[in-house]
């Protein structure tokens, strides 16, 4: 791999939207008050702590907000790396036998509010990337206007809401385990869309349900300093919220330049439950894409997670599983995984989490392995240790 990689260049758009914000919010920095940074609840980043309800939104004019996670993750695999994203060149295992690359990140989101109708978000994020760096990168830079209370539209990289967990998969503080699970998350590498969408909210009560459309196009850099480029990519997502529960669905297509016919297409449902004692949450996801060759390959998964809130305790436990559903002619992807661990919020927007995942891979299957060596065999059992700490601010 080359030492001095290029990136994709920014959209012209795009850039000045970026160049704008981070201005102003740099600024503002300096001149606003404090609490606006622990209190404000616009995006992924203003997250709660999990049971607890959020305040009333501060909307300052400027106002700043961050997240990271520092995490240390053990693989017993010697012959392979376990990671999470696999856009992820190296792990835990084969390459090193402590990693803090699979969960470690830092993100500061600027937040202007020019109007109460316009509003426009830049999201910096670094985090361990395909060429061996965490060079920092523009997450989110889009403008928002609300046509009414209820009716909003976008333009520039937006988050894709393919999940439970989109807006907040890389926020830690975010999410009671030490990530989303990987049979899962990992199944759609495209996480944002250069575009626009819409979405239309309507209240009845304590029931909330919003549908979004969103139109765009994005490229990856895969491991091997590849463009993967994805054209046409669109989507129809829906939340409904009624006190305790959240129900999510959310089909997506694209065509990428690098499978043969080029469309590709993912759908997902999941549920959450969350009274606050105690909370349980599945999502089932089905991916269809195709090789150069014109081989098709479908996969689905699946995971069900559930745990308790004792103080500032929260135990819990998830099961999880990947598995083909169409032969491609090569090794299976296949692997289920049990989970168990701990969050403890040790003080105000800060946790420490600890977790053991326990990976069974499918029977002649690396699963979600990356970088196996030659001899490896195949199938068999890895566990992982993960030792974390998350904060908002």
């Amino acid at each position: 791999m080359s030492t001095s990689p290029t990136f994709p260049a920014t959209p012209p758009a795009l850039a000045a939207v970026a160049a704008l914000l981070l201005t102003l919010a740099c600024a503002a920095a300096h001149a606003a008050d404090a609490a606006y940074a622990a209190d404000d609840a616009t995006g992924a980043v203003a997250a709660t702590a999990p049971g607890t309800a959020p305040a009333d939104p501060v909307r300052p004019l400027l106002s700043v907000n961050g997240f990271g996670t520092f995490g240390y993750a053990h693989s017993d695999q010697h012959g392979a790396d376990y990671v999470f994203d696999n856009l992820q060149p190296q792990g835990t295992g084969r390459n090193h036998q402590w990693s803090s690359d699979v969960d470690s990140r830092l993100g500061v989101q600027f937040t202007a509010n020019f109007t109460p109708q316009l509003q426009a978000v830049v999201q910096v994020l670094s985090e361990y990337r395909w060429n061996n760096s965490y060079q920092p990168f523009i997450n989110w830079a889009n403008l928002k206007y609300a046509i009414t209370p209820n009716l909003s539209v976008r333009a520039g990289r937006i988050a894709l809401a393919s999940f439970l967990a989109s807006d907040s998969r890389r926020v830690g503080y975010s999410n009671v385990t030490a990530r989303p699970p990987i049979e899962v998350y990992r199944l759609l590498a495209l996480k944002e869309s250069d575009g626009v969408d819409a979405s239309y909210r309507v209240r009845s009560g304590d029931t909330s349900n919003t549908t979004s459309i969103l139109y765009g196009k994005r490229t990856v850099t895969n491991t091997r300093g590849v463009d993967v480029h994805s054209s046409g990519v669109a989507g129809v997502f829906d939340t409904l919220e009624h006190g305790p529960l959240t129900l999510h669905a959310a089909y997506q297509q694209r065509d990428v330049d690098n499978q043969k016919p080029p469309r590709g297409r993912f759908m997902s449902l999941g549920a959450a439950w969350d009274p606050g004692d105690w909370f349980t949450s599945a999502e089932w996801v089905r991916v269809t894409n195709y090789d150069a060759k014109g081989i098709e390959a479908v996969r689905a998964a699946w995971y069900v997670n559930g745990g308790v809130r004792i103080g500032n305790l929260t135990p819990y436990a998830t099961v999880s599983a990947l598995k083909p559903l169409s032969d491609t002619g090569a090794a299976p992807i296949a692997q289920h995984t049990y989970a168990a661990g701990v969050r403890w919020d040790l003080a105000r927007n800060v946790d420490v989490k600890l977790q053991w995942d326990q990976l069974h891979l499918g029977a002649g299957s690396y699963g979600t392995l990356q970088n196996v060596a030659p001899g490896t065999p195949r199938g068999g059992q890895v566990n992982v240790v993960s030792a974390l700490a998350d904060f908002i601010f």
